[in-house]
Formats: C-alpha cells, structure tokens, sequence
C-alpha cells in the first residue's frame, strides 16, 4: 500500500507538472497510461487533481439578437424587354 501511495504521489506532481505548462488533461493521463503507469493510480491522481483545481464559474448563456432582412426582389426581364428596353 506505501508503494501504492508514493507512486500515486509521483503522477500527482507529474500532473501538477504539465498541467501548469498547458498540457490537457487528457493528454497527460494517455501519456502516463503509455508509460506503462497503473490505470487506477492514474485515475486516483486525476480525483485529486480535480479536487485541487478551482472549479470553472458557470456563465449564464449569452442572448442572440436575431435580425431579418426584407429579401431583395429582383424583377427579370424578358428577352425582348431587354432588346427593346422597354419598362
């Protein structure tokens, strides 16, 4: 269980790490899992790392304007209208 807990401790500062250099989180447990680190212990220094970090304020949902235009009408000609120019 102590070998359990110092390595846990290992990719919790690994994480901590990367994290601060701008890695995602996703990146940095595929990494560690490539690594040949233990699935569990990964996901155990992860709920940590979650816990650590501040959660993200929820920002209320930003309001759309819609705008409508008329749709421009453009009137044909027919062909011989426009050879005689007549309106």
């Amino acid at each position: 269980m102590v070998k359990e807990d110092e390595s846990v401790k290992a990719i919790v500062e690994y994480l901590e790490k990367n994290l601060s250099k701008g890695y995602k989180l996703e990146q940095l447990r595929w990494a560690l899992v490539n690594q040949k680190h233990s699935k569990i212990e990964v996901e155990k220094a992860i709920k940590i790392i979650e816990a650590r970090r501040p959660k993200p304020k929820e920002e209320a949902p930003k309001q759309v304007e819609v705008i409508t235009e008329e749709p421009v009408v453009i009137e044909k000609k027919g062909f011989w209208k426009k050879i005689f120019g007549k309106n």
